[in-house]
C-alpha cells in the first residue's frame, strides 16, 4: 500500500473538469499533474569575515500554464552549533502578505544567508502560495552540512611606541619562495533521489589550487583541484552516498566523513499527493494518483455535516467538496495518511455579498435572467450526461 505521503499539500487542481448546473456541479477524474516548490543549498567560507555563505535556491516546479507568480507564504530557517538548533531570519526572504506575489515561477529565487565559522549546518523550510490560490500544507526543506574550518585571519599585533618595530628581512634571490597554501571547505546537500551533491570550495584568500578527493564508500567518485575563488559540485551516486569521504591533498584529517543529513517529506515515485483549496462558495479537496501507485481512499470528515469518502485509481485525480460555512473544519483520514491536520474554511479576500456564508445577493431578473437561465439549462444537460460518466468511471474504484 502506497503512503499518502504528507497528503494534502495546497497545490494546483489540474485535472477536474467541471460544469455548472442550476442546481450543482458535476466533477470527473483526469490525469493529474500537482506543482510544488523545491529548495536547495550551497554553502562556501568567507575567509575575509570568517562566515559562511549559504546560497539558497528557491523554484517553483511543475506548474500549470495558468500559474505565473507565487509568494512565500511560511518561511523557518535554523542554523545548529553543537547539535543545538537557532531560529534565525533571512532578510531576502521575507514572508509576502496580502495578494502580491513578487516571484515569477519560471524564474529561481536566490538568497543569501551569512552564518557564523562555528556553524556546522543550516536548514531553511517553506511553504509557497501560488497566484490561483493554492498553498503548499507541506514544507520544502534543504539541509546543508559545512566541512572545514572557516577562520578570519587572525590580526598582525601592533607594536607599541616604545618598541621600534622588528625589520622585515630583505630575500636574497638564494632563499625559497613562500610556501603556497590552499583553504579549501565543502558543503554536503542530499536531494529526494538520495543522490548527494558536494561543493567544494577554495577560499579566495588561497594562494595555491585545492585538490579534493570525494569518496562514496570505497570507491572514488572524482578527483578534481580547484583554483583559489572558484567552487565546483561533485555528484555522489544514491547507492554510494550512505558514507562520504571528502579529502584535500596535503591534509591528514577528512573534510567530512560520514553520511549526509538526509532530504525530508520528499514525495517518492509512486506517492499520491494531494491539494485543498478554499473558494468563495466551496473547501475543496483533491488526490493525485500517479500511474506507478496503487488504488487510495480517504475520508473527509467536517464537523458540519456527513463524511464523504474519495477513492482514486492509479493515474487519476479525484475531489470531494464541502459547502463554505464560517467555523467548517475537515480532517482528513485514511490508511497511510501521515500526522493527519484539521483544515478551516477560509473565506478569501475577493468575494462578493453572497458568497462564502455571506448576506445573500439580490435575483438576477428581466432580460439577461432568461438568457442565463436558457445557458444554464444547456449547462445542466451535458452536466448530467458528464455526471453519469463519473459515476461510471467512480464505481470502478475500490474502498
Amino acid at each position: 500500500m502506497n503512503r499518502l505521503h504528507a497528503l494534502f499539500r495546497r497545490v494546483s487542481a489540474v485535472a477536474a473538469g467541471t460544469l455548472l448546473g442550476l442546481t450543482g456541479v458535476a466533477i470527473f477524474a483526469a490525469p493529474a499533474s500537482a506543482h510544488h516548490s523545491n529548495v536547495t543549498g550551497t554553502a562556501k567560507c568567507d575567509a575575509a569575515t570568517g562566515e559562511w555563505v549559504v546560497t539558497w535556491n528557491i523554484k517553483s516546479e511543475s506548474t500549470p500554464d495558468k500559474v505565473k507568480k507565487f509568494k512565500l507564504a511560511e518561511v523557518v530557517a535554523k542554523t545548529y552549533v553543537g547539535g543545538k538548533a537557532t531560529k534565525v531570519t533571512i532578510p531576502d526572504l521575507p514572508v509576502t502578505d496580502g495578494e502580491k506575489y513578487p516571484y515569477k515561477v519560471k524564474k529561481t529565487l536566490t538568497a543569501k544567508q551569512r552564518v557564523p565559522g562555528d556553524v556546522r549546518m543550516a536548514s531553511l523550510a517553506i511553504k509557497v502560495t501560488w497566484d490561483n490560490g493554492y498553498t503548499e500544507q507541506r514544507w520544502s526543506k534543504a539541509t546543508v552540512n559545512f566541512c572545514g574550518t572557516c577562520e578570519a585571519p587572525k590580526p598582525t599585533p601592533t607594536p607599541s611606541a616604545s618598541e621600534p618595530p622588528t625589520p622585515t628581512p630583505t630575500p636574497t634571490t638564494s632563499e625559497p619562495p613562500t610556501p603556497t597554501a590552499p583553504n579549501p571547505t565543502a558543503s554536503i546537500q542530499a536531494d529526494c533521489e538520495g543522490i548527494a551533491h558536494v561543493t567544494l570550495n577554495n577560499a579566495d584568500d588561497a594562494t595555491a589550487p585545492a585538490k579534493f578527493t570525494v569518496k562514496g564508500g570505497d570507491d572514488i567518485i572524482e578527483q578534481v583541484e580547484v583554483k583559489p575563488g572558484q567552487s565546483t559540485t561533485v555528484e555522489v551516486p544514491a547507492e554510494q552516498a550512505a558514507t562520504i569521504t571528502v579529502t584535500v591533498e596535503g591534509r591528514t584529517k577528512p573534510l567530512f566523513e560520514g553520511a549526509p543529513e538526509p532530504a525530508d517529506d520528499c514525495v517518492k515515485p509512486g506517492e499520491p499527493t494531494g491539494a485543498y483549496k478554499s473558494t468563495c462558495d466551496e473547501l475543496i479537496f483533491e488526490i493525485n494518483n500517479p500511474e506507478d501507485g496503487e488504488t487510495t481512499t480517504a475520508t473527509f470528515t467536517p464537523n458540519k455535516g456527513e463524511p464523504q469518502t474519495l477513492t482514486v485509481e492509479p493515474g487519476m485525480s479525484g475531489t470531494v467538496s464541502f459547502p463554505a460555512e464560517e467555523g467548517l473544519i475537515v480532517t482528513p483520514s485514511g490508511e497511510g495518511i501521515e500526522n493527519p491536520e484539521p483544515i478551516a474554511w477560509k473565506k478569501p479576500a475577493d468575494c462578493t455579498p453572497g458568497e462564502g456564508g455571506g448576506e445573500p445577493g439580490l435575483p438576477v431578473t428581466g432580460a439577461a435572467a432568461g438568457g442565463i437561465a436558457a445557458g444554464a439549462a444547456v449547462l445542466l444537460a451535458v452536466g448530467g450526461g458528464l455526471f453519469v460518466m463519473a459515476r461510471r468511471r467512480k464505481l470502478r474504484f475500490t474502498a
